[in-house]
């Protein structure tokens, strides 16, 4: 698995990654919905939360720990979201234009096309994050950048968690077909509750608890907390959560060449277009 890993990477060729690229940043300001992904969807997020924190203010008098709980999550869970989604919705964009058939014609490769994805996210992960930030400390004097250089492992934790789901999304969009595609948008929402990005994982039901202990991004929102109280990393859940991402990655790289494979095989992708 990681010698044939190895191949791929050296054989991806950046000149199609950014033809890929190219295409959807020249379409992606004239398409409503995108856009609305990108600034409508985290202003409204980071607005309500905003508010409930100015309430919690009212009640127990802690504004900077609940604005940086609250703010904090909201913008950290955005590195999953924008991840997932740009990696998951990019290949169903492709076959609702009726393109993806014309694409792996070329000489494009699906490993192209998902380094592609992911750059793609993190470039459009960027612009929101900033748009984020900006708002937050413009409306709640709230300032991300006070804690410095902690919070990174944890960001990139979680963009390699949105990318993982992404690719595991993907698998099952070319494996079953089109009916699989509100996975796109659900299966992170329904992970969400699991990683406890608003309150710890105790408070959760045990069953979820039991269920969290699986997910990297459960640890990472846990650290998390921990930087906002203490200012410190707590290292061993950083180290279980990078050994999970990493036993995840393996797999959802394997999941998606068979899927791929078996589409092909069968000729699958020919319904796409």
């Amino acid at each position: 698995m990681i010698i044939s890993l190895r191949r791929r990477v050296r054989n991806i060729n950046f000149h199609r990654v950014w033809a890929v690229m190219m295409r959807h940043l020249m379409s992606w300001p004239r398409s409503l919905e995108r856009l609305a992904d990108s600034f409508w969807w985290p202003t409204f997020n980071l607005l309500i939360w905003g508010l409930v924190t100015t309430y919690l203010q009212q009640q127990a008098g802690q504004y900077q720990f609940f604005i940086s709980l609250f703010l904090g999550g909201v913008i950290m869970w955005v590195f999953v979201y924008r991840a997932q989604e740009e990696i998951g919705v990019l290949l169903l964009q492709e076959a609702w234009d009726r393109n993806l058939l014309s694409m792996f014609s070329s000489p494009l490769t699906i490993w192209e096309f998902t380094v592609a994805a992911f750059l793609l996210s993190v470039i459009k992960l960027v612009i929101s994050v900033i748009w984020m930030i900006a708002l937050g400390y413009v409306l709640f004097q709230f300032n991300l950048f006070r804690y410095g250089f902690v919070l990174v492992p944890y960001a990139a934790l979680l963009l390699v968690s949105g990318g993982i789901m992404g690719m595991i999304i993907n698998s099952l969009i070319i494996r079953f077909g089109y009916r699989i595609q509100v996975f796109a948008w659900t299966l992170i929402a329904i992970l969400q509750p699991f990683s406890g990005v608003f309150y710890p994982i105790s408070s959760l039901p045990v069953w979820m608890q039991q269920v969290a202990i699986f997910l990297p991004t459960s640890y990472v929102f846990e650290g998390m907390r921990t930087v906002l109280k203490e200012g410190r990393i707590d290292y061993p859940g950083l180290i279980i959560s990078v050994a999970l991402s990493v036993l995840y990655f393996i797999f959802a790289v394997w999941f998606f060449a068979w899927s791929f494979k078996k589409a092909r095989d069968s000729g699958a992708l020919m319904k796409f277009s």
